[in-house]
């Protein structure tokens, strides 16, 4: 259920939808099975301590883990863009809407 092969993210970036929300950024493309995986590029340009890279890590795996059922068929890669401290929930809700989204 994860991307862990460089050409799997290269064809995603490339031929993805972007969808945009306050804290994160998804591409998402059709899967060739009915499973849905997940990427994750969270850029050390953006956040520098591995403890905030970390955290948004298992923040976005478990909004996939919970929204598993209604991503039928999805590749996603979930990024981050700079932001403020936030609250945890709000960061989790965030991403769950663009989830959504992209399940639409």
């Amino acid at each position: 259920m994860r991307i862990t092969k460089a050409i799997e993210y290269a064809r995603i970036f490339k031929q993805g939808t972007h969808s945009h929300g306050k804290f994160w950024q998804i591409i998402s493309t059709p899967s060739e099975n009915k499973n849905s995986s997940l990427g994750l590029a969270i850029s050390k340009k953006i956040h520098k301590r591995a403890v905030d890279r970390n955290l948004f890590k298992r923040i976005a795996r478990e909004a996939f883990r919970l929204n598993q059922d209604n991503l039928k068929g999805v590749n996603i890669v979930v990024m981050t863009k700079n932001y403020t401290k936030v609250d945890n929930r709000i960061l989790a809700t965030d991403l769950q809407s663009l989830f959504y989204k992209v399940s639409q």
